[in-house]
Formats: C-alpha cells, sequence, structure tokens
C-alpha cells in the first residue's frame, strides 16, 4: 500500500516538474520577445527624433537665409531712396563720404547674390508639392475606357408557325453578350457600346447604315446598345438585325467600340 502511495507521490511531482518546466518556458519565451520588442521601439523612436532634428535643421537654415535676405534687402532699399532723393543728399559732405556710400551698397549687393545663390541651391533640394490635377467628369469620359470581357455572339433564326425551328432559314439576328468589367473612373449613369459587325465578305452590316463621328473619324456601326453603368461589373445583351442580301455563311467578325475605340473583338462562324 505505502509502495503505491509512494508511487503516485513521484508521478505527481514529475508532473508537477513538468508543468513547472513548461511555465519557466513560456516566461522566458515571454521575457525574451518583450526585451526584443522594447529594443526595436528604442530604435525607431531615435530614428524619427533624428529625422525630426534634421527637418527642424533645415527648416531653421531656409528661415535665417529668407530673413537675412529681407533684412539686407530693406538696408538696400533704404540706401537707394536716400540718394534717389535730393534732399537726402545733403547729408553727405564730399566726394569721400558718397563713394563710401557707393562701396557699401556694392558690398550689400554683393552680399545678396551670395545669398541669392544659397538660396537658389536649397530650392533645388527641396521637392516641390505635387498637386494632383482636379478631375473633372469631362475628363473621366475623354481618358477612361470600358474593358468588356466574356464576349459572346450566337446567331438567332425566328421560330416558323409549326413552333419548330427550319435549319434552311438563315439566320435573322445575331445576339451579342459582353461583361463590362468595373471601373471607379467612369463616372455612373447611362452609356453606350457600338456593336459593329462585319460579314464574310468584310461588308459591315447596318440595316439603317448607322454611323457616328468624333474627331473627324467616322464609325459604322450596326447596333447602338444603351446599359445602365454604376461603377460594377455589368453584364450587357443585345439584338442585332441583320440585311438579308449581306448575311451569308462563313466567318463573321464583332466587333464593340466605345466611341471610335475598338474595346473587344470576337469571330463569329455561321455554317
Amino acid at each position: 500500500m505505502s509502495s503505491k502511495r509512494n508511487n503516485n507521490y513521484k508521478i505527481a511531482i514529475l508532473l508537477l516538474s513538468f508543468f513547472l518546466l513548461i511555465v519557466l518556458f513560456k516566461s522566458y519565451k515571454d521575457n525574451k520577445s518583450a526585451k526584443e520588442l522594447q529594443d526595436t521601439l528604442k530604435q525607431e523612436t531615435l530614428i524619427t527624433q533624428n529625422q525630426l532634428s534634421e527637418i527642424l535643421y533645415k527648416y531653421d537654415s531656409v528661415s535665417n537665409l529668407y530673413n537675412n535676405f529681407d533684412e539686407n534687402f530693406q538696408d538696400l532699399s533704404l540706401k537707394v531712396s536716400d540718394i534717389k532723393d535730393p534732399k537726402k543728399n545733403i547729408k553727405f559732405k564730399n566726394l569721400a563720404e558718397l563713394n563710401k556710400e557707393i562701396d557699401q551698397i556694392k558690398d550689400s549687393i554683393k552680399l545678396l547674390k551670395e545669398k541669392l545663390k544659397q538660396i537658389e541651391k536649397l530650392r533645388t533640394l527641396i521637392k516641390p508639392e505635387i498637386i494632383a490635377p482636379k478631375i473633372t467628369e469631362k475628363t473621366i469620359l475623354k481618358d477612361a475606357k470600358f474593358e468588356v470581357t466574356n464576349l459572346q455572339v450566337k446567331g438567332v433564326k425566328f421560330l416558323t408557325d409549326n413552333k419548330t425551328p427550319n435549319k434552311v432559314k438563315p439566320i435573322e439576328q445575331i445576339r451579342v453578350c459582353f461583361t463590362v468589367d468595373k471601373n471607379k473612373s467612369i463616372a455612373p449613369g447611362e452609356k453606350e457600346i457600338f456593336v459593329q459587325i462585319i460579314n464574310p465578305k468584310n461588308d459591315i452590316v447596318s440595316v439603317d447604315q448607322l454611323t457616328f463621328e468624333y474627331d473627324n473619324v467616322t464609325l459604322k456601326y450596326s447596333k447602338l446598345v444603351n446599359f445602365e453603368y454604376q461603377q460594377q461589373i455589368t453584364d450587357v445583351c443585345s439584338y442585332v438585325d441583320l440585311e438579308k442580301n449581306k448575311t451569308v455563311k462563313g466567318r463573321y467578325i464583332v466587333n464593340l467600340y466605345s466611341g471610335t475605340t475598338k474595346i473587344s473583338s470576337t469571330i463569329f462562324n455561321y455554317n
């Protein structure tokens, strides 16, 4: 019985020792991390203080230069005004005093030139503040372009009276579907995209002979598609009527235009 109790004591002591080791190891690790964090914060604080000190020093230097420039300029203005004023010329008793005054003015001019050179050097070191141009709605509409993906084209036949498709009957429309990607640079509202269909004979299909002109550029198109755009991904579908005399079998090219700029294109094979 006593032997079993001793074994229980030993197991309990062993578990407590293991638990104590875990606690000590965790405490050591936390203390080490805290010390490293404190060292990092001290270094960052020191770097920040040095940067602030350097900025203040440069600011004081520039301020002193400008103050000295203003003072010298005021002195020079007073001296020049004294020379121009005939009443004040009476204070010069002889030519020597006048020459002395002229020499002082020349020295002031020389000093101002030196200060001006220093200011010009400082101006090259100081980066000018970049002011972003104001973006207006006209700028957005002129520069921003739609980005279109997932352009899909399919031929459409009208059903006959027996409600069954006629394989011999030619297609009468082309369904054009595409996705307009979101673009924060384009103002929300009602937008338009031009659909242009070119048949295998390189003729532009346009039932109403539609054209669009911009900046001396004329675009002949097949359908004007209007849609509501709120700067989000927008799915658009439209049906384009075909001209019977221009509907032949072969490869059709379908282009999408934003204004006179082509933004997407695909091929439709009509067999």
